[in-house]
């Protein structure tokens, strides 16, 4: 029976990372390095061995006239990716995507809308919940803070895969309640990345709204009573 330490141990051989242009320091891949992207189209979903190229590009928000400090992340060739992965757990070849549904939530409860997700006769729910501050004693509902929390449950595990403040934007109940610093948690991808049968994500766990913080969570790796295991997160800000 894998333990403890062999979920540690692959977790720190995992690595995530998005396309696109980021500050001076941000890209965790290298030029050169071979990576998995996750490409998914209307039909399928899949994991293919890509080369990356990070070619240095202007900053726009801080380099001056003929300055290139920034870092501009591609696959080679393949066209676009969702994401790019690396790990003992994953391997290149098609993946099973999870089938969504979203569905209105009960905002006077305290909580956000949740999400329904379908993986063969699997069926996950991730849903925020919401309560009073522990150390202000604020009811929900009333003005002021909130602890929040991202949840996902299956049968009868559940796990709090985010813990993020939160507040309502008016002292009116049904308010709308924002999380973090306007923060947008969203899940980039839910499917069977280990092939294991069971559901994986790619969730960006961000807290402000000018920071991305996409996360790797996969079941192949999970501990007694999780239903997932965190194996790597980037985080790359806005301006």
């Amino acid at each position: 029976m894998r333990g403890l330490w062999w979920a540690f141990a692959v977790a720190g051989l995992h690595a995530i990372q998005t396309p696109g242009s980021f500050h001076a320091g941000e890209a965790v891949a290298r030029d050169g390095e071979r990576w998995l992207a996750l490409r998914v189209d209307t039909r399928s979903a899949r994991l293919e061995a890509t080369r990356l190229r990070v070619i240095a590009v202007a900053d726009p928000i801080g380099d001056a006239p003929g300055e290139q400090t920034g870092q501009d992340v591609r696959a080679e060739t393949g066209g676009e990716a969702i994401v790019f992965l690396r790990g003992p757990l994953l391997r290149p070849g098609p993946v099973q995507q999870a089938l969504s549904e979203n569905q209105k939530a009960d905002q006077k409860a305290g909580t956000l809308p949740e999400q329904i997700f379908a993986l063969g006769e699997r069926r996950y729910r991730l849903r925020t919940y919401c309560e009073a501050h522990a150390a202000t004693g604020d009811i929900v509902g009333a003005a002021g803070a909130l602890d929040c929390r991202i949840e996902l449950s299956e049968g009868g595990k559940r796990q709090t895969l985010l813990s993020v403040s939160g507040r309502r934007e008016t002292t009116f109940p049904d308010a709308p309640i924002v999380l973090g610093d306007d923060a947008t948690p969203i899940v980039i991808f839910a499917g069977d990345l280990d092939r294991d049968g069971r559901l994986d994500l790619v969730f960006d766990t961000t807290d402000h709204y000018n920071l991305a913080r996409p996360t790797l969570f996969l079941s192949g790796a999970a501990g007694k009573g999780e239903l997932l295991r965190e194996m790597a997160k980037y985080s790359a800000v806005g301006c």
